[in-house]
């Protein structure tokens, strides 16, 4: 039985790297660009899922989304103000400033179709209808 749930990791693992070949090119950050991960809030509310992220300073033209049936996966780059430029010099450096990418599994299968997306005031909502046909309720005899 733990072959099987090994094969499904693997598999999950296999398409969130062609997903990662096809959004997110690889770069050679400079000395001053960080990855990071963004803080994100998931939660339910009857048949709907939510997700949330933090990404203040994100803009439209600088995310791609790919949605499943059970995962999402966000990638996206928070640009530097056009004040940091090269021979700034840094007194303090804390806010985050790259790309960042963020996977993350959802609690139930999900009609992709069904999917919501908005960026206001620095955060990222989403929402998701759940898969009703992903559910079998079986009555034993």
């Amino acid at each position: 039985m733990q072959e099987r749930y090994k094969s499904i990791i693997k598999f999950f693992d296999d398409v969130s790297a062609l997903i990662d070949d096809i959004f997110f090119q690889e770069i050679s950050p400079s000395l001053t660009e960080t990855f990071f991960e963004p803080a994100t809030d998931l939660f339910e509310i009857n048949d709907k899922i939510f997700l949330i992220l933090e990404i203040p300073g994100v803009k439209k033209k600088d995310l791609s989304i790919a949605v499943g049936p059970t995962m999402v996966l966000i990638y996206g780059r928070k640009r530097r103000m056009e004040l940091m430029k090269e021979g700034t010099s840094f007194y303090n450096l804390e806010i985050p400033y790259g790309r960042f990418k963020k996977r993350i599994y959802l609690p139930s299968r999900i009609n992709v179709k069904s999917t919501k997306v908005s960026l206001q005031d620095g955060l990222l909502k989403m929402e998701f209808s759940k898969d009703k046909k992903a559910v079998k309720i079986i009555k034993v005899e």
